[in-house]
């Protein structure tokens, strides 16, 4: 005997980004820019010490050093990269 059950099929189940991928995607947004611009201003500060370039607007103190932008910057773009991870989760997701 054999027996045979007919389903309905409805639309497709898609996943939902709740509020946290959401504030996650915009953050990673604003992220990547403000990397650029603390790489920019190293690279700046860096040609400043080979006399390519005039002034630079941090005369002494932590912020004078071109580590310290570089750094910066690398890590905001690995905290966008993770925050992009996080945020794109919920729509690879099978279902």
């Amino acid at each position: 005997m054999i027996v045979r059950i007919k389903l309905r099929l409805g639309p497709p189940i898609k996943a939902q980004r709740n509020l946290d991928s959401k504030l996650a995607l915009v953050l990673a947004g604003f992220l990547t820019p403000a990397a650029v611009l603390c790489i920019v201003i190293g690279m700046w500060r860096l040609l400043r010490d080979v006399n390519v370039t005039e002034e630079f607007m941090f005369r002494g103190g932590l912020l004078s050093h071109w580590q310290v932008w570089v750094a910066m910057g690398m890590g905001l773009q690995g905290a966008s990269v993770y925050l992009n991870r996080y945020g794109r989760r919920m729509t690879e997701r099978p279902y």
